[in-house]
Order: structure tokens, then sequence, then C-alpha cells
């Protein structure tokens, strides 16, 4: 099962990245493939991070800009549970203004109860609050930051998530954190794409 869902992972992930490099492949049906048709991003590009971790939990990862790397950016990343383990998505946005390489991201996080745990995580502003129970007993509130950091090099620019203040709250619940990676900060590297549907 584990490995069954480590390939459909896998495919998402390529296929989502695929389709955003290439574009449209064909028009639509009654539709003229033109140049002015095609989506296009501006003079710096769009940009585009799209990852699959096939460890368990299986996670994928997809975020894009339509003006490149500073500008507004959206940060899905969906975590794969079995059995009794809990199955977390974020959706994720935030901004870097021309200048600016930190930012305090804000979201959306949705976990569905399992039959021993049940949590709730909101983030904004970059502040995290999680609230969570596990039979038997456990019982737990806990704050915490997600800083979302644009790193590397002009020419290999990466976005690196540091999660602070949630691990032993997280760990106590099952929960496991996409952005936190054996302790480390999560660092997913941005390619730059010329056209992308959507902007």
């Amino acid at each position: 099962m584990i490995a069954l869902l480590a390939l459909v992972a896998i495919i998402a992930a390529a296929v989502i990245a695929f389709a955003v490099i290439r574009g449209p492949a064909h028009p639509v049906a009654g539709t003229k493939a033109t140049p002015s048709a095609l989506p296009t991003c501006g003079s710096s590009g769009c940009a585009v991070v799209s990852l699959s971790r096939t460890l368990p939990p299986i996670t994928v990862l997809y975020g894009a800009s339509c003006s490149g790397v500073y500008g507004a950016w959206f940060f899905n990343a969906v975590e794969a549970g079995a059995g009794d383990q809990l199955s977390p998505s974020y959706s994720v946005k935030w901004s870097f203004t021309p200048g600016s390489v930190v930012a305090k991201p804000s979201g959306r996080i949705v976990i569905p109860p399992t039959t021993s745990t049940q949590v709730t995580l909101t983030l904004v502003d970059g502040t995290l609050n999680l609230n969570g129970t596990r039979k038997p007993n456990t019982r737990v509130t806990a704050a915490g930051t997600l800083v979302v950091e644009l790193s590397g090099s002009a020419t290999a620019p990466e976005l690196k998530f540091t999660e602070t203040g949630l691990t032993k709250a997280e760990s106590s619940l099952g929960l496991v954190s996409p952005f936190n990676v054996g302790g480390s900060p999560l660092i997913v590297p941005v390619q730059t794409v010329k056209a992308m549907s959507g902007c």
C-alpha cells in the first residue's frame, strides 16, 4: 500500500511539473493555438517549485508565483497518511516584496481526524497555533512560528521553510510537519518558466 501511494505521489508531482514547464501541448477544441493565447509570465518569468518525498509520510509539495521569485506566492503540501496516521494538507500564501527575502505566511491547514487523534492547526502571519487530543489521555496546546525565506543564488534560488516551537507537541500527537525535515528546515529548489497556466 505504501509503495502504491509513493508511486501515485511521484506521478502526480511529475505531471504537475511537466504541465507547468511545457504549457498546453494542444489547443482546446474550437480554439486556435496562437502565441497570444498561451498563458504568459512577465519579463522575470514565473517561479515554480515541485517536489515529492517518498519516505513516510509520502508528501507532495507544489507552489508558484506568477511574477517570479518576488511577488505573491502560494504553496501546497499534502501528506498521504496510512491507517490511523494523520494526513494533513497545507495551503500557504505569502509575498516577497522587492528587496525582501523573508516572509511570514498565512494559510489554511486541514487535518482530518483519525480514530485516535484530533488536531486543529492554524497559520496567521507566521504564527502557528495547535490544539489536539490523542487517545488515551494526551491533550496538547502549543504555539510556534513558520518563516519562509528566499535563499540560494540568483541563478539557483530556493525556498527555505523554518518551523519552530511545535516539534514536541506535534510528536506527541503523531503529526509530521512537512516543514521539519529531521530537525532541519524544508528547502525546495525554484524553477523559472516563461509560461504557466493561470498566470
